[in-house]
């Protein structure tokens, strides 16, 4: 359904801007893709945690999630539907450590965030194919400004779920970062057959 509303869309340009050339058009459907599946994938998973009575945790989640992800880069799905079923997991797992976990020692916290800081400093952002980075070095930044963003208000709240949405929520897309650079380049296609074979 999203490819679908993505090429009519695209079509409709090119038929009615002839000066659009084929490059354009391709970055145009695939902007499209990106922000109607980013798009129905928050009215989903938003209406799960509104009957659940967690909107809070979910908001929290996804500030952090598109303050960071959009500059370190994490792994993507083949399909809408495999997205889908992903960003829910995500979601329920952000929503199970925030509610459930109790509150760690300060040392472990410290010695996480050091070797989160360390591991986006050295790998981020991740290669993506199917959107290449040309802009490293200021997407390295940005990253890092982000990650220490989220360090500092994590120590200075004393609500134990925020810190565990924010801990959990940066844990996650590190261990992307991690599973990225351990198989190389992010080529929407295939990274393990097992667990990984929704994702890429």
């Amino acid at each position: 359904m999203i490819k679908l509303i993505s090429t009519f869309i695209t079509r409709y340009l090119e038929k009615n801007n002839p000066s659009l050339i084929k490059t354009d058009l391709l970055k145009i459907q695939y902007t499209l893709e990106v922000i109607l599946g980013n798009l129905f994938d928050f009215v989903v998973i938003f209406l799960i945690f509104l009957g659940l009575n967690e909107v809070p945790i979910l908001l929290l989640s996804y500030v952090i999630l598109i303050s960071i992800r959009p500059f370190m880069g994490g792994t993507h799905c083949k399909t809408f539907i495999s997205c889908l079923l992903v960003t829910i997991m995500y979601f329920v797992i952000v929503l199970l450590f925030t509610t459930l976990t109790p509150k760690l020692s300060n040392s472990f916290y410290i010695i996480f965030f050091t070797i989160s800081f360390i591991i986006v400093a050295a790998y981020a952002p991740c290669r993506n194919l199917k959107r290449p980075v040309k802009n490293k070095a200021t997407l390295k930044i940005i990253s890092l400004i982000s990650l220490a963003f989220w360090i500092v208000v994590f120590f200075n709240l004393s609500n134990m779920q925020l810190c565990n949405c924010i801990f959990i929520s940066i844990f996650l897309q590190i261990l992307q970062i991690i599973i990225i650079n351990t198989k190389g380049v992010v080529s929407n296609a295939k990274i393990y057959k097992h667990f990984f074979s929704y994702t890429s």
